[in-house]
């Protein structure tokens, strides 16, 4: 083999190893990014924070406002620092105490008595409490948040814990933010978020390259859900990992690049 025909064979096999590099990016791209059909789908979620329901053993915070302090302040468990200019218009929530949600669903509330709360969202207590009372307090305004909305965030996120929630709502994708979004050593095709309902531990799993998520009911969270990502190469990935072959693929061309590289230094 003349020198011409080896710088041949070496050019040609490093178009094929910057061609299988590309391929890898590629691959590893796809592998990233999340909802990669998000433009070929056409979505039919109508889902609203009203889908986060009251369940017992929440704590709720419940205030009433309005213009005169004096009918407002029987319907507050505690109202020792809510300024006299702000009645009408919001207040302070330095001292309210929350009311525990007891195991049949209920709260004992100041002057209705026994409200069964359990199965609500805090815009449908809301809409009652403002049904009940309207008659009573002019001008009213309520403030209504579940104290103990938490999520937890697990595995291959950058920033893993418990997450209080202060707005009633938060989204899956809001919750992957708050754990500074997944790493890239993360299988987003295998995301599990675990549930407690009706007294079962249910779960289900997301691929995030995919809308799926975009279109179901799991997309907004409810209190103590977990969401736990599995790292890639773990057991859940069902062997979509091929990391392994393209560095052997790799590694081969490499070696007989090498052993091009020797022929063509030794026939000069």
């Amino acid at each position: 083999m003349n020198t011409l025909s080896l710088i041949k064979v070496k050019n040609s096999l490093s178009v094929l190893a910057f061609l299988l590099c590309t391929l890898t990016s590629c691959n590893s791209w796809r592998e990233v990014v999340y909802f990669q059909d998000l433009d070929d789908v056409q979505l039919h979620s109508k889902l609203t924070e009203t889908d986060v329901k009251i369940r017992p053993g929440d704590q709720i915070t419940i205030m009433v406002f309005g213009a005169d302090k004096y009918l407002i302040m029987p319907y507050n468990q505690t109202l020792n620092s809510v300024s006299e200019n702000n009645l009408g218009s919001g207040g302070t929530r330095d001292a309210q105490s929350p009311y525990d949600v007891d195991e049949n669903g209920d709260i004992l509330f100041p002057v209705l008595g026994k409200i069964h709360v359990s199965g609500m969202s805090t815009v449908e207590l809301g809409r009652y409490l403002h049904n009940r009372l309207d008659e009573t307090i002019k001008d009213m305004t309520l403030f209504i948040a579940i104290e103990n909305f938490r999520i937890n965030v697990l595995g291959e996120v950058n920033n893993p814990g418990a997450f209080q929630i202060k707005n009633n709502t938060c989204t899956f994708l809001e919750a992957l933010a708050l754990a500074g979004d997944m790493k890239l050593s993360a299988n987003r095709h295998a995301v599990k978020l675990i549930r407690m309902e009706e007294g079962r531990v249910r779960h289900y799993t997301f691929d995030m390259t995919k809308s799926d998520l975009l279109d179901s009911r799991e997309l907004f969270l409810q209190q103590n859900d977990v969401i736990y990502v599995p790292p890639v190469g773990s057991k859940a990935e069902d062997g979509r990992s091929n990391t392994a072959f393209r560095s052997w693929v790799l590694g081969g061309i490499s070696a007989v690049l090498s052993l091009v590289s020797v022929l063509i230094a030794v026939s000069k």
